[in-house]
């Protein structure tokens, strides 16, 4: 427990140690309500909020040590979109078995018309006139979406969600099992896609894409995702490319960085990746000892209901049967408080994870286009100083020049497209870090509170069982 409450403070002082903007705009992930298949785990209970604090007011000063400015960013309401992944089921035959997840998108429009009536038409997105649709798509179609908006987007230094791993050996236990319903790896999944087509919809600059309109709206299955032959092959120089772009990234970084903010930036978010890792590491260990907990409970409730049927005294008998129902509501709450914190804290720490790997990505591809924007203005000036060379010794065959004159007119061409394209990416991936910092603040500000809110009504009910059972002791002692 002390390395979890010191793992807590840590994450807590990198949280606010990073956060400069005042009344931030909260990316928010939604979640499902009470009719959907996670009714034991009610995320969005709100019954105690003893801990609730206005944030309205919060004003934050920027650190000294680190000279990172901040565009205000405003508040608005742009949660004009929840999309619940609301329950699953098996489909196909013996070779081709798969599950299939309901994905149910409600429309919330913002603004109302002169005539009173709200207009469907949402501002930026079109394609979407309905308030509600419902979708079948299985995971490789997430897959599929994922990739494309990744090649669409990432390059231009917007943060992408990544999605959960494909885990062959979880989906064919899944597979195997007959109440799948209740497959703790499969609830687990649909809360993560839920979460990460919310992260996808709330975005400003990715939501009125084409692909995840169809995604969304679309009641029919999507074109089929079996890769052919040749979409393989260029899948597969794809990857050496990739291989190629990363190894390159990793044995060069920029040399000449003029703007600090990068740097800075880089080093932050460094240091707060392996605070979260730490925290997450202290959260499943401190899930799995609940669990341990619950398990020797339920083991401790039987002997002590073995005890009570062979014991002489009434009273004590009764004590004993008494304090053996006390131990099985407690180990059932116990397991209770396990699930909630991995479905609440747990997994949303896991996501900031993996949003920061999706951060890393876009600041890889900066340096990617840095290092392309230097070969070509290497080049340019190796070809120009090898075309003054030629004129200079006379020696000059008119062909040649003429080569070279159109490689250094390519090569420069190429170098003012990648210094551009330097710039573009180098502002979004500042405005994005912006956002992220944003939502990030207010994320952890209300995960830490239904932590503790959870953990508040747990230790209340258990307070509860044992002052039920106070009555059975006393007449023992009597």
């Amino acid at each position: 427990m002390r390395n979890w409450s010191k793992g807590i403070t840590t994450i807590i002082e990198c949280s606010y140690s990073m956060s400069e903007e005042k009344n931030p705009l909260s990316v928010q992930t939604v979640t499902v309500t009470n009719d959907s298949i996670y009714d034991d785990i009610d995320l969005n209970d709100n019954t105690t909020a003893e801990i609730r604090y206005q944030t309205a007011n919060d004003t934050e000063n920027t650190s000294p040590s680190v000279a990172i400015e901040h565009k205000q960013v405003e508040k608005q309401d742009d949660t004009i979109f929840k999309v619940k992944v609301c329950e699953f089921e098996k489909r196909g035959g013996f070779f081709d078995v798969h599950f299939v997840f309901r994905v149910e998108t409600q429309v919330f429009p913002r603004k109302l018309h002169r005539n009173g009536y709200f207009s469907l038409q949402v501002e930026g997105v079109v394609g979407f006139t309905r308030k509600r649709y419902d979708t079948w798509r299985r995971f490789n179609d997430f897959l599929v979406l994922h990739e494309k908006i990744v090649d669409k987007y990432q390059q231009k230094g917007i943060i992408i969600p990544q999605l959960p791993e494909k885990k062959v050996s979880v989906m064919a236990k899944a597979m195997a099992s007959s109440n799948n319903f209740t497959d703790p790896q499969l609830l687990q999944r649909a809360r993560q896609l839920e979460r990460f087509m919310n992260r996808l919809i709330q975005h400003p600059r990715i939501r009125a894409d084409c692909d995840i309109r169809d995604f969304l709206t679309l009641d029919a299955e999507l074109p089929a995702t079996n890769p052919t032959p040749a979409f393989a092959g260029i899948k597969m120089m794809k990857a050496i490319k990739v291989c190629q772009d990363t190894f390159e990234k990793l044995m060069a970084p920029i040399g000449e960085e003029v703007d600090q903010w990068f740097e800075i930036t880089n080093a932050m978010f460094e240091d707060f990746d392996a605070n979260i890792r730490k925290l997450y590491s202290e959260s499943q260990t401190l899930m799995a000892h609940r669990k341990d907990m619950a398990a020797s409970g339920e083991k401790f409730a039987l002997n002590l209901s073995l005890l009570a049927a062979s014991e002489e005294s009434m009273t004590l008998s009764l004590a004993l049967a008494a304090l053996t129902e006390t131990y099985e509501k407690a180990s059932s709450i116990w397991n209770k408080q396990s699930e909630i914190n991995d479905a609440r804290f747990s997994e949303s720490i896991d996501e900031y994870i993996s949003l920061l790997s999706s951060l890393r990505d876009v600041f890889s591809d900066r340096v990617h286009v840095w290092h392309q924007w230097k070969k070509f203005q290497r080049a340019f000036e190796e070809k120009r100083a090898k075309k003054t060379e030629i004129e200079l010794t006379g020696n000059v065959k008119q062909d040649e020049l003429n080569k070279l004159s159109l490689d250094i007119l390519e090569n420069k061409q190429k170098m003012i497209e990648f210094e551009k394209k330097f710039d573009v990416v180098s502002k979004s991936i500042q405005e994005e870090v912006e956002r992220f910092e944003a939502g990030r603040k207010d994320d952890m500000k209300n995960m830490l509170i239904e932590y503790l809110e959870d953990m508040i009504k747990c230790h209340t009910e258990l307070s509860k069982l044992w002052q039920q059972f106070e009555p059975y002791a006393h007449k023992i002692q009597n």
